[in-house]
């Protein structure tokens, strides 16, 4: 294989492409990548960023007010993802590039399952928090669906938007320049109304925490043929350590799941961007082209 590689990055839900501006550009800058000729490709989901969809109206079932349920296609997650991710990687696949995958979220959920289905996908898979389990407990989905439909989601102009989305509370631990690149994507214009509305609507977003977990039977996990690295937040709650550490022990030549990333939850690549990236730049080293010794560092941009 020659020293080049592609690396394909997919964004969590309610997110969008423009979220790993910082983490690229810190990846970009380091020592390790100006030995390979790499192609950075970033990508928005459908209904999130420019590829904002409305054309379904979400349904907000309120039969249980202690339960609340959004029912919209979008809610079958793990289908569609892995169908989008396979997608861009069948473009982008070339027997003399290596083709690595750096998702989070449901984003590193969908890569995974795309190589599980599709082994020889990627030559190297590198997750932060891939939604997964056997089952999701009712009383984590009821929180993740009601404070999505409680947020607000459109705004008389950009600049009210803007303002309301950097002091919102849940995001008050996101990096500055992660909060910038967010703000790129994940706000529109309407035109029908003229507002300025976040590109994945409240409803719609709140329909993927309505999905089916993606669960891996050991004939599945044992599928991929490239190496799998998974990360976490050390604050998270929507990530189970001893799940992954058991799959890392029966399948210890795929998998390896990594020290926590401090201080960080399950958005920690929009809190921890520098972290993330070094995160990346260790495991690429793992995976050809990427064979230096020696471990570059990665220069803060972000706080200047």
């Amino acid at each position: 294989m020659s020293k080049a590689a592609t690396l394909l990055f997919a964004h969590g839900g309610g997110y969008c492409k423009e979220t790993w501006e910082p983490i690229i550009s810190r990846l970009k800058a380091s020592s390790l990548l100006q030995t390979v000729n790499t192609q950075f490709v970033n990508f928005d989901f459908k209904y999130h960023g420019s590829n904002r969809d409305e054309s379904v109206e979400a349904k907000v079932d309120l039969n249980n007010p202690t339960g609340p349920r959004v029912h919209h296609p979008a809610s079958d997650l793990t289908a569609w993802t892995s169908a989008e991710v396979l997608q861009q990687a069948r473009a982008l696949k070339n027997s003399n590039t290596a083709l690595i995958g750096i998702g989070h979220s449901m984003g590193a959920s969908a890569m995974w399952n795309t190589e599980v289905q599709y082994p020889g996908t990627f030559d190297g898979l590198i997750l932060f928090e891939p939604v997964y389990g056997k089952s999701k407990p009712d009383a984590v989905t009821n929180f993740l669906v009601s404070i999505t439909l409680q947020r607000e989601s459109s705004w008389s102009s950009r600049a009210t938007a803007e303002q309301h989305l950097r002091n919102f509370k849940n995001f008050a631990a996101w990096d500055r320049e992660s909060m910038d690149a967010y703000l790129k994507g994940a706000l529109v214009e309407d035109e029908a109304t003229g507002k300025t509305v976040l590109a994945c609507s409240t409803p719609i977003e709140a329909s993927l925490y309505c999905h089916k977990l993606l669960h891996l039977n050991d004939q599945q996990l044992a599928r991929p043929q490239c190496k799998v690295f998974f990360h976490y937040g050390s604050r998270t709650k929507m990530f189970q350590p001893p799940t992954f550490k058991e799959i890392c022990e029966k399948l210890p030549s795929i998998y390896t799941m990594e020290n926590p990333i401090a201080d960080s939850s399950h958005a920690m690549v929009m809190e921890k961007p520098k972290e993330s990236a070094q995160n990346i730049l260790d495991n690429l080293q793992e995976f050809e082209p990427f064979n230096e010794e020696d471990q570059p560092a990665v220069e803060d941009v972000s706080r200047l």
